[in-house]
């Protein structure tokens, strides 16, 4: 397979982050490594959280192929060591020289990153998304995040009545004059995937509303509280195909607080086959990774859902280029999209990026040298999982 050098990213799933223009080694592991748990962990545990342990969960940052791989790419493009240290101390020195905007934008331009469709929902407090846009120097695409929307509802303590016209009002504003291009759940987090298309009823969100308000059975991972959730997830389903723009609903890993039996593609066949929600373009964020299969075989078969190739790339590491050929043994190539779910500071997204093109090229040459695909066909297929099929998917 070619070198895809050159070849524009639109990263369909990421995270903006906030002004960091000087990080220790040690805040620079705890912004951009994935996993490991955190000493808050452990102190809400009642665990003792001293010297042995702080270095046993940094081992546990640094130590994973995702991370050691991110400090060689960092050190290549710095020209420094491969070791973190040394690549915190050049990102400093370089934000310091060329002042913090012109640094992410050379990161990004050397990435071939030219637009990120962003969740807005984390981290929170919220980031502005214009200060952001300022910051990050590409092309930025901002969608909604329904739960945090939720949390606020049910602090205000409204009838079912105000609680649904200002869910309503507030993801159309945002869709409407917000310039948000469309919304995302992690209802997979809450309460899980497995979503009756029945939720839909206004009884069942006026009933699991009343019994919350009334204290009747609002346990975290089940009885009114899932029934509310679920009506709103497929209130968020309906308003998506109203204004034409896509819904992103996380399925599969994430960090430690995600419901991970709960959380297979597959449990959404019910409701995203059901008549009413065959219209909504649905992106399965993550493609469900470790059931990244079930996400292809549903690109297949569903024809308004999309595969996301974020968390497989880059945090599963070497397994990048065989997660994403077993996503190709049955999704389409034109329902596949470069993600890489980065967050925290600009360099997870470089290194996600050169990773990210690697596996990609790497994914489709194995194909055409079994036969499968022509070069040509391989090279159309790249370009279409890096940025084409997001632009067709988010109408940009």
């Amino acid at each position: 397979m070619h070198d895809l050098t050159g070849v524009p990213l639109v990263d369909v799933h990421c995270h903006p982050f906030t002004r960091k223009e000087r990080l220790s080694a040690d805040e620079f592991i705890n912004v951009t490594a994935f996993g490991g748990g955190s000493p808050q962990y452990l102190e809400e545990a009642g665990a003792a959280v001293d010297e042995s342990a702080l270095a046993f969960l940094r081992a546990a940052k640094t130590d994973t192929v995702y991370f050691r791989h991110m400090i060689h790419r960092l050190a290549a493009y710095f020209g420094v060591p491969p070791d973190v240290e040394a690549v915190a101390a050049a990102r400093n020195a370089a934000i310091a020289r060329d002042g913090y905007e012109a640094y992410c934008k050379a990161m990004f331009t050397a990435g071939d990153i030219a637009t990120l469709i962003v969740d807005f929902g984390y981290p929170l407090p919220s980031i502005p998304v214009e200060t952001f846009r300022r910051e990050a120097g590409v092309e930025i695409v901002p969608i909604f995040r329904i739960e945090p929307l939720i949390v606020d509802l049910l602090k205000a303590d409204l009838t079912w009545g105000e609680f649904r016209r200002r869910y309503d009002d507030t993801i159309a504003d945002a869709l409407t004059h917000g310039g948000y291009r469309g919304l995302k759940s992690i209802i997979a987090y809450r309460t899980g995937l497995d979503i009756s298309p029945l939720s839909r009823t206004p009884d069942q969100g006026l009933d699991a509303h009343d019994a919350i308000r009334r204290g009747a059975d609002s346990g975290a991972g089940g009885g009114a509280i899932k029934r509310l959730r679920d009506h709103l997830f497929c209130r968020a389903l309906e308003l998506c195909i109203d204004h034409d723009v896509p819904m992103q609903v996380h399925t599969g890993m994430g960090d430690w607080q995600v419901r991970l039996t709960a959380c297979q593609p597959s449990l959404l066949l019910d409701l995203l086959r059901f008549p009413a929600y065959r219209a909504c373009r649905v992106l399965l964020v993550h493609t469900g990774y470790p059931y990244h299969a079930e996400a292809g075989y549903m690109a297949n078969v569903l024809p308004n859902i999309w595969c996301d190739l974020s968390e497989g790339l880059p945090f599963a590491g070497g397994a990048a280029k065989r997660i994403i050929a077993e996503v190709l043994e049955m999704a389409p190539v034109s329902r596949v999209c470069y993600g890489s779910d980065a967050y925290g500071t600009p360099e997870p997204f470089y290194a996600a990026a050169v990773q990210g093109k690697h596996a990609i090229a790497a994914a489709l040459g194995g194909l055409v040298d079994d036969g499968m695909l022509s070069q040509g066909e391989a090279q159309t297929a790249a370009r279409l999982i890096a940025g084409e099929n997001a632009r067709v998917l988010y109408r940009l």
